[in-house]
């Protein structure tokens, strides 16, 4: 059944809105094990921005850096393995070539790492992002058999320059982990929505709960249209996206060729 929705253009994304409080590494994982669980039948996983440490707490970075392949990545391409599907491994505190990066990873079914995007646009409001961690230069825009995906990561949302070049380059679905606080709700709901509008693609949005963080994990269709959503509880979140349509609709409706 899945494998023919997929040759008919259609996929299942399941979002795992897991909760970042002051835990065990190992109480952390076994909690998103668990809500991977809740995945099974996705052909695409996604999980928040730094899921495993927080985003709030930066001075624990470079303790917590890891190299691309080290121990987060490891116990992501089992569970992709297992689960039989990607993941896109919200994202992990990369230490590389000497720098710290706010970096995701992107596993196929076999738990192969696909790519790798390292965060390009660093949050120095209230934050301490940009003064611990390095920018990402590199746009990235990955073909699979699942579609066209184009990597983001919370803040780069704000950008529509990024968007608006993955999509030239082909990008179908934006996926995009997030540590989005509670307090910007609106820019949440705007930003998400006029990415997808302007772009004539899905956003599927990947938000983190607790410690101030908004949830609301959501799908976003080509039409601006919440497709589905979370509440601000941890959760696992399916949803299908019709590849198809949205191909159709691109030549249909031609204002993105139009700008």
């Amino acid at each position: 059944m899945r494998e023919e929705a997929r040759q008919q253009g259609r996929i299942r994304v399941a979002l795992v809105q897991s909760q970042i409080k002051e835990e065990s590494d190992s109480s952390r994982l076994a909690q998103v094990a668990s809500l991977l669980e809740g995945a099974r039948g996705a052909d695409l996983v996604l999980l928040p921005e730094l899921w495993r440490g927080g985003c709030f707490d930066s001075d624990s970075y470079a303790r917590r850096a890891e190299a691309i392949d080290g121990e987060t990545a490891s116990f992501l391409r089992r569970q992709a393995r297992d689960l039989g599907t990607f993941v896109l491994g919200g994202s992990l505190v990369e230490r590389g070539d000497g720098r710290l990066y706010n970096t995701a990873v992107l596993l196929d079914r076999e738990g192969t790492l696909v790519s790798v995007y390292r965060k390009i646009h660093l949050l120095d409001y209230q934050s301490q992002e940009r003064r611990v961690l390095s920018a990402g230069e590199a746009v990235v825009v990955v073909p699979t058999e699942i579609g066209v995906l184009g990597l983001a990561t919370c803040y780069d949302l704000r950008f529509p320059e990024l968007f608006r070049t993955m999509a030239e380059r082909g990008a179908e679905v934006f996926l995009v982990p997030a540590a989005w606080p509670s307090s910007r709700v609106e820019a949440w709901d705007a930003l998400t929505r006029a990415r997808a509008v302007e772009n004539q693609a899905y956003v599927v949005a990947c938000d983190g709960t607790g410690r101030g963080l908004l949830g609301r994990s959501r799908v976003v269709d080509p039409w601006g249209v919440i497709t589905a959503s979370l509440g601000e509880g941890p959760g696992v979140l399916s949803a299908e996206i019709d590849l198809a349509r949205l191909r159709e609709f691109r030549e249909e409706f031609p204002a993105w060729r139009e700008r």
